[in-house]
Order: structure tokens, then sequence, then C-alpha cells
């Protein structure tokens, strides 16, 4: 992932999203949109119009100005994933970092979701599986305790997170008109996997028939998963897994590299010498297009790198 810019002096930077209790009643108007303690429109830019329609499409939030809480406490092991930095000491205390997007390029952010992850779904399937809130931030990475910001002491870039009721979302800065096609290519596939994944959508008959799971009780069998029609040992050993490995599959490579002859052939006859993976790749692709209106191969191949 490439690296975030830094911005200076600030490990976490004061957020303004905070509103007193008293006001979280509709206004005369009722043109404002509260939920818990954040409220819609967050501003008054155009694009604020644009998150309006949003929520009123899909019931979701897109947040620009937030809580920290909110992104880093982990609701499931009550503890709280943000890092912290002491400016007197100049020392990093490891966890998580973000720096929110600059206003001036939201709107911009906004087209970039749309075109990258929202336009490949119906509306009704939008509406019914996006999650409450939707962070939109410039970057998002973890650090490791040391001397020095939370930037000198850099672990990870991420593109994407998500939580219990949220998604959270990168790109919110001037790096959003000048992405390449690489860039474009890697942020959709982050995108795309983080939603459909934490979706947990049911996997068909069909396709749990076809392969025979007891194989994985016998680590000598390894050697034949593509034989037996699974695309790798650790995470396939059931039904649920396996639709999630090939629902990975499809989303992150485009169809005419998985045709070919290479390391991401699996559709070829070099890997797949019985039909199998191609048998189960054509199931979940025509399931998802069929039950969900989802193109599958369209995801995978857009933004790829023409051959």
């Amino acid at each position: 992932m490439k690296a975030i810019r830094l911005i200076m002096g600030m490990a976490f930077l004061a957020l303004t999203a905070c509103y007193e209790e008293d006001k979280l009643t509709p206004s005369e108007e009722g043109e404002n949109v509260y939920n818990g303690e954040y409220t819609l429109p967050q501003g008054n830019h155009d694009y604020d119009n644009d998150i309006l329609e949003l929520f009123s499409k899909y019931q979701t939030m897109f947040l620009y100005k937030y809580e920290p809480h909110d992104i880093y406490y982990n609701y499931n092991t009550d503890a709280y994933l943000g890092g912290s930095y002491d400016a007197e000491k100049d020392s990093t205390y490891s966890g998580m970092f973000d720096i929110p997007s600059d206003e001036a390029w939201v709107g911009k952010q906004l087209d970039l979701l749309k075109e990258l992850w929202l336009g490949y779904y119906p509306d009704d399937f939008l509406l019914k599986r996006l999650p409450q809130k939707v962070y939109m931030v410039d970057s998002l990475f973890s650090a490791a305790d040391g001397r020095g910001t939370p930037l000198q002491n850099l672990r990870t870039n991420l593109l994407v997170w998500s939580g219990g009721d949220y998604m959270l979302v990168t790109y919110g800065d001037e790096r959003v008109q000048a992405m390449t096609r690489e860039e474009k290519f890697e942020y959709k596939i982050e995108l795309n996997l983080e939603f459909l994944m934490g979706l947990d959508l049911p996997v068909t008959a069909a396709f749990s028939g076809v392969s025979n799971y007891t194989i994985f009780s016998n680590i000598n069998n390894q050697q034949y998963i593509y034989q037996y029609g699974f695309l790798n040992w650790n995470n396939s050993t059931t039904p649920q897994d396996d639709w999630l490995s090939y629902l990975e599959l499809a989303v992150s490579v485009p169809y005419e590299e998985l045709i070919v002859e290479g390391p991401n052939g699996f559709l070829h006859p070099s890997k797949d010498s019985r039909g199998l993976i191609s048998q189960k790749y054509e199931l979940i692709v025509e399931h998802f297009l069929s039950e969900y209106q989802i193109d599958l191969k369209k995801i995978g191949r857009d933004f790829a790198e023409e051959n």
C-alpha cells in the first residue's frame, strides 16, 4: 500500500463531530438527520446534499467528522484499539491512528466510493446491507511503541477498516485526484472484499456439493487440493470458508487472468485438471448475478492492467 502523507505535528487530530445531548432532536424545518451523537448535514458544502441523498436511499450515514472512540473501540473484546502520542515525551504508544479527510476533497472521495464500491450493487441490496455508518478519512495506519511521532513508528497502512456497524474508508485528500489505475484496482478490491466478506451471505447447496471436504482430515491430501476443487488448504475446510475463498478470488483476480496458465491461472487445466475449480467458480458467479444482480466478474476485471 502506498505511504500516507505526513500531517505536521499531529498524531491524533482534534475531531469536531461532537454534539450536545440537548441538540439530538429534529429541527422545526425537518431538514437534519440525527442518529445518536451524529447529525447530517455535518457542514454546508455542496457534497453535503449528496450525503443526505445517500442517507435517504440507504439509511447509511457517510461521516467526515467523527469521534475516535467510535472507530477504535472493539465491542467484542471490550478493548480500545487506538494508539496515542505524548508530544511532551515525543513518544508513540502502539495502536491505530487516523488522519481525518480534508473537507476540500470529500466530494471527490464520495465520487470515488460510488465508482469503486457502491456502483457495483443494486440499490435494494445496499439498503439491506450497507453498515449504519461509513467513516471517511484521509488515512488509517497502525504504529508501534517508540520514540517519535506515530508516522515515524509506522507499522502498517490500511485502505479500509470495519467494525460491527461501520466501515471506514480512506483517500480523503488530494491523492484522490491523481490515483493511478493500479491504485484504483487495489482500492476497489479492498472496498468490495471488506464489504462482501463481512455480510456472511449463505453458501448454496450446489456449490457445497461439488467437493469432498473430508480430504482435510489427512495432511497428505494437501498436494491434491486443486484436483478436489479447492483453492487453498488453510481456508477451505468448510463449505462457508470455501465459498469465501472463491468470492475473494472472483473479486480480486480478473477472469482473463484466471483462465491462462500462470500464478493466478486457477481455471486453467494446469491447475484445474478435473474442472472442479471452474465449476465452483461459475456457480458462485452465476448465483451472485441471479440472486443479487451483482457481477463479480466485472468487479474483478475493472481497472486491471490491460494486456
